[in-house]
């Protein structure tokens, strides 16, 4: 009898024991799910929080420089923008059981200032010196904040650091909490005590310059599939079109070609060709470089050299950046004396072998015009008034750039320090009026 009664409850058993397996693998997992979701939600607030701390600093930096009171009224909006949106990170994160209300409050008083300054009438009731003082102070608190923040966010993506580790370092009731993350905000918050928001450059920056890529400038016959494979198979140096396809598309109203490029270890080279005219607008091959062995002067090389295979016209270098081994090349066309930054191209260089493996070239296909208009009525020594007589300038030159209605402006451009810091400013050349200011990143300040 026993012999049946287990012969019976063995299987019912086995199925409960199976059935508790399984629940309680589906509740692990949901559980997981959910750390794993919180972690990202940290893990962007964080980031978030870097990205508009970076933009809040240099967005003060800006005010410094500005001479324009409608540009000052804009860049002060700007600021009230980011630290509430700084805040609002703040908030997303677990941080609520660690005392962070001295950072809290420093935003919050970065907004009130901002807000009560930049609202009012300035033609009015322009910036008093003591507020420019505040502005200054402002400028440098964010500055060392910022640079901590960097710091922690730098441990972070190296060291692959959880911030749920945060919640449970601040959860414990060891007395000894040695947390990076934790540290880097107490000093962060330690360095907001005691104190009772952007730029690729004009050309990319400007959001008309998006706007402004329209079909109406562009020269030249209509290209086959075909010729568009000959045009990549000589850019990359092949001898024939072997393994290179191409497809039709329409962006808008603009038809393309796009091109692609199978490249051993799974890897391809992608590019696009404009059908009215072969015009190239972009290259990518997206490929690791491990090894640098090229100095960023012979990287310059091979990108000019580039753009004279292509047939470009004389363009100046603006600005670089050098990441991961590669180096990215800032170029505008110039005219005479005058940088028309409307058509600016980039060229990514490796920097193992010289081998271009990016190219970016909309702005100048769309924005290309044979003739315009460079005839200041202003001097250079007259638009120069209109400019801060704070920034001591270095250099100068007259350019062309998207105003604010999204039309071409002349402009004469000046290169020049303001405290620690570089600006680009724009006067118009027939008004007056400060049209654009940017703020200098170190890598475009670099001597090549």
């Amino acid at each position: 009898m026993y012999r049946r009664i287990a012969a019976v409850l063995f299987p019912v058993a086995v199925l409960a024991l199976i059935g508790t397996a399984v629940w309680g693998y589906k509740e692990n997992q949901e559980k997981s799910s959910l750390l794993i979701k919180a972690e990202n939600q940290y893990q962007k607030a964080f980031h978030d929080l870097n990205f508009h701390m970076d933009k809040l600093q240099d967005e003060l930096g800006k005010t410094l420089a500005l001479n324009s009171r409608k540009q000052l009224s804009n860049s002060l909006t700007n600021v009230w923008r980011l630290s509430f949106a700084a805040q609002n990170d703040l908030g997303q994160l677990p941080l609520s059981i660690m005392p962070f209300d001295k950072t809290e409050s420093f935003l919050a008083r970065i907004g009130n200032f901002s807000y009560g300054v930049g609202v009012r009438d300035l033609d009015k009731k322009p910036l008093t010196d003591r507020e420019y003082n505040t502005l200054r102070d402002l400028y440098k608190r964010s500055n060392a904040i910022q640079k901590d923040l960097q710091k922690v966010q730098s441990h972070v993506l190296s060291k692959n650091l959880r911030w749920m580790d945060v919640e449970q370092a601040m959860a414990s009731e060891d007395k000894v909490m040695n947390n990076t993350i934790i540290d880097g905000f107490k000093k962060v918050d330690k360095l907001s005590e005691g104190y009772t928001e952007v730029d690729w450059g004009p050309s990319v920056n400007n959001l008309e310059a998006e706007q402004r890529k329209q079909p109406v400038n562009l020269t030249g016959k209509s290209v086959s599939p075909q010729d568009v494979k000959e045009k990549i198979a000589d850019i990359l140096n092949r001898p024939d079109t072997k393994g290179i396809e191409v497809v039709s598309n329409r962006k808008g109203d603009v038809k393309t070609y796009s091109a692609r490029l199978k490249k051993p270890k799974g890897r391809e080279v992608n590019a696009d060709v404009t059908a009215k005219g072969g015009h190239v607008l972009w290259v990518n091959y997206d490929r690791p470089v491990k090894k640098r062995k090229l100095s960023l002067e012979r990287a310059q090389g091979e990108a000019i050299q580039f753009l004279d295979g292509l047939g470009y016209p004389e363009m100046e270098t603006t600005s670089f950046d050098e990441t991961g081994n590669m180096a990215s090349f800032s170029f505008v066309r110039k005219e005479g004396n005058v940088l028309i930054y409307p058509e600016t191209v980039v060229v990514k260089v490796a920097l193992d072998n010289g081998e271009i493996i990016g190219f970016q070239a909309e702005n100048y296909v769309y924005n290309h015009k044979e003739k315009r208009n460079l005839k200041p009525r202003l001097t250079q020594a007259q638009a120069r008034k209109y400019a801060s007589p704070r920034m001591k300038v270095k250099e100068s030159h007259p350019a062309v750039i998207f105003g604010e209605k999204g039309k071409e402006v002349l402009c004469h451009e000046f290169l020049g320090q303001l405290g620690k810091s570089e600006y680009r400013i724009f006067i118009n050349a027939d008004t007056g009026d400060e049209e654009f200011v940017q703020k200098v990143k170190k890598a475009d300040t670099k001597e090549l």
